[in-house]
């Protein structure tokens, strides 16, 4: 039997499927739905969930927020959710790879630990609209 796709999922993912009025509200949580139905796990970070959770509070309700942040909690709980933690060796990494693109500012580091996880497990694909996932070379592609 053939793996399940494993797709990381970035900020701009979760927010565009948290917030209904987000534009691309519809395609990122039809996306979120065949993926999970075809037996994927969204793959995400603790770093990307600290973002995440900052930018829903300023956009949404404290309880609409509790209640998003909780679901993937839940996910994660039950396995249908993968979170990965930015330990030391992570933030290091992390923190090399930044200085090598100091010249593109506008990298947030949050991106940067998400490129390195995505390389250690191997992940090509990331449901964001971030163009900065595939400006950097490094393989991955975005979905949006």
């Amino acid at each position: 039997m053939k793996a399940p796709r494993t797709v990381f999922f970035d900020t701009w993912g979760w927010l565009a499927i948290a917030h209904r009025d987000d534009r691309r509200h519809g395609e990122a949580t039809a996306f979120y739905r065949e993926f999970v139905l075809a037996g994927g796990v969204p793959v995400t970070s603790d770093y990307i969930l600290a973002e995440t959770i900052s930018l829903l509070r300023a956009r949404t309700t404290p309880k609409g927020t509790e209640s998003f942040i909780d679901g993937i909690l839940a996910a994660q709980r039950s396995e249908r959710v993968r979170i990965e933690r930015i330990g030391e060796e992570r933030w290091q990494t992390a923190w090399k790879l930044s200085k090598k693109f100091a010249d593109k500012p506008d990298i947030s580091f949050a991106d940067f630990t998400s490129f390195v996880v995505m390389k250690e497990l191997r992940i090509n694909e990331a449901l964001t609209a971030d163009r900065h996932f595939e400006l950097i070379g490094m393989g991955f592609r975005k979905l949006f």
